[in-house]
C-alpha cells in the first residue's frame, strides 16, 4: 500500500511541477512582449515607425514564445503582426492603433495565465482531495482573474470568476468537514470545487 500511494503523491508532484514550469514559461516571454508592446505604442505615438516596428517585431516573438495556451497571448500576436505590417508599410498611425491593442491583449494574458496557473494547481491538489490547498490557489486565480476583467469584458473571464468563487466556496466547506472528522462529506465538497476550478479553467482558454 505504501508503495502504491508513494507512486501516485509522485505522480501528482510531477503534474504540479510540470503545471508551474509552463507558467513560468509564459510568464518569462509575456512580461517583455508587454514591455516592447509598450515601447513599440509609445515610439508610433511619437511618429517613429520604423523603431515601432522593431519593438513590435520583438513583443511579437516573446508573445508567439508564450505558446498558444492562453488567448490572450494568441490575439497579442494577431494584432502586433498587423502592427508590424502596416508599420513596414508608413501607416503608422493604424500601426500604433493595432499594437496598442496587441499591449492591451497581452496585459490580460499576464493575468489570465496566472489565473490558468493557479487553477490548474487547484484541480490537481483537488483530484487529491487536498482542500485548503484548493482553496489557496483557487482564491490566487480568483484575484488574477479579477484583475483581468478590469482591462477585458470578455463574458468568459466573468464566467471564469464565478466558477473560481464556487470553488472557493465549496473548497471552504470541504475543508470544514474535513476538519470536523466528517471527510467523506468533505471530499464530496471537495470535488464539487475541483469541477468548479475546471469549468473556470476551461472558459479562461476560451
Amino acid at each position: 500500500m505504501y508503495r502504491i500511494l508513494n507512486v501516485g503523491m509522485t505522480a501528482g508532484t510531477a503534474v504540479l511541477l510540470l503545471s508551474v514550469q509552463a507558467a513560468w514559461a509564459q510568464a518569462d516571454h509575456l512580461a517583455p512582449a508587454t514591455d516592447h508592446a509598450q515601447q513599440a505604442a509609445t515610439h508610433g505615438g511619437m511618429g517613429h515607425a520604423e523603431i515601432l516596428v522593431q519593438h513590435a517585431t520583438m513583443a511579437l516573438t516573446h508573445a508567439e514564445l508564450a505558446g498558444d495556451e492562453n488567448p490572450y497571448a494568441v490575439a497579442a500576436a494577431a494584432s502586433l503582426q498587423e502592427a508590424i505590417t502596416h508599420g513596414n508599410m508608413g501607416h503608422t498611425e493604424i500601426a500604433t492603433g493595432r499594437v496598442s491593442r496587441g499591449l492591451t491583449h497581452l496585459r490580460v494574458a499576464v493575468h489570465v495565465g496566472l489565473a490558468m496557473d493557479h487553477g490548474k494547481q487547484a484541480v490537481n491538489h483537488g483530484g487529491m482531495g487536498h482542500a485548503r490547498l484548493v482553496v489557496t490557489h483557487a482564491e490566487l486565480a480568483l484575484t488574477h482573474a479579477q484583475a483581468a476583467a478590469e482591462i477585458s469584458d470578455s463574458p468568459h473571464i466573468a464566467l471564469a470568476i464565478q466558477g473560481l468563487q464556487s470553488a472557493v466556496n465549496h473548497g471552504g466547506i470541504g475543508q470544514t468537514e474535513i476538519n470536523n472528522g466528517r471527510r467523506e462529506r468533505g471530499l464530496a465538497s471537495t470535488g464539487r470545487a475541483t469541477r468548479s476550478a475546471q469549468e473556470a479553467l476551461n472558459h479562461l482558454g476560451m
